[in-house]
């Protein structure tokens, strides 16, 4: 396992190339491609805040404003987990004959993925600016913790890619059990409640959920006020570690199996 792992950078073009014929085989498909890619979740915030904010109160009980903009730093992270979770039981069925004569390494495939959605969130952020910026929010010293947030979702995704498609080999129906996962994640997570919606005994174990320690860093870019305790923060990313190990140890141990397997 250590030794594939280590291999990773050295074949990092080809990665790259693998990531950069995947998105234009996505594209490919739907003719405004890319623009739907970022419009999917813009236009879900949009529609979140019309109902939120005519029905309930605008998230004024969440006590972050502008409301859109808690929004939309929520939603845009989540696109790039849910797409990950949804996607990656196929990881290996999707390349079945490719992997038959393949030298990569089995991680290859599964990170081929969380990459791909890796690159449509980066190409997101300027919708995310945009909305700060129009919204007078602006931008905060937490700002330093956005590379942070994006580089535990990587971890947390690749966890998540190579967990499911090891299980996937052997029980293909997981993909219905992602499907479950995803919903529970959007609504176990901080993309439209806060916190501060809970009593303060509580808020240290809504951070066994993983996903709720990276928004949290994100949005203190706008926000540095909803940061808590470093130890939450620590609980989240042991979590995060936890996943992409178990899914490592599960995709290595199962290995030599995977060729034949597919």
């Amino acid at each position: 396992m250590i030794s594939d792992l280590a291999s990773l950078p050295g074949r990092r073009r080809t990665i790259a190339l693998m990531v950069r014929q995947d998105l234009k085989t996505l594209y490919r498909r739907y003719r405004l491609g890319f623009v739907w890619t970022l419009g999917e979740p813009f236009l879900l915030a949009m529609l979140m805040w019309a109902v939120f904010s005519f029905i309930f109160a605008g998230g004024r009980g969440i006590g972050l404003q502008p409301f859109i903009v808690f929004l939309i730093t929520g939603i845009y992270p989540f696109t790039w987990l849910s797409q990950t979770i949804r996607k990656s039981p196929r990881a290996f069925i999707r390349f079945g004959d490719v992997l038959e004569s393949s030298p990569l390494s089995p991680v290859t495939w599964p990170l081929r993925m969380v990459l791909v959605g890796m690159f449509e969130f980066i190409t997101s952020i300027p919708i995310i600016l945009v909305f700060i910026f129009v919204g007078g929010a602006g931008l905060t010293w937490g700002t330093a913790l956005f590379p942070v947030a994006m580089a535990m979702q990587f971890l947390l995704c690749l966890g998540f890619a190579t967990f499911q498609a090891g299980l996937a080999l052997r029980w293909p129906d997981i993909e219905v059990f992602a499907s479950v996962m995803t919903r529970a994640f959007f609504w176990g997570s901080p993309i439209l409640w806060s916190q501060k919606n809970f009593p303060e005994w509580m808020v240290p174990y809504l951070y066994l959920n993983p996903f709720h320690g990276v928004l949290d860093f994100y949005r203190a870019a706008v926000w540095p006020e909803v940061l808590t305790s470093w130890t939450n923060y620590a609980l989240s990313f042991g979590v995060i570690l936890i996943i992409l190990v178990t899914g490592l140890v599960l995709l290595f141990g199962r290995g030599v199996n995977i060729r034949r397997t597919v």
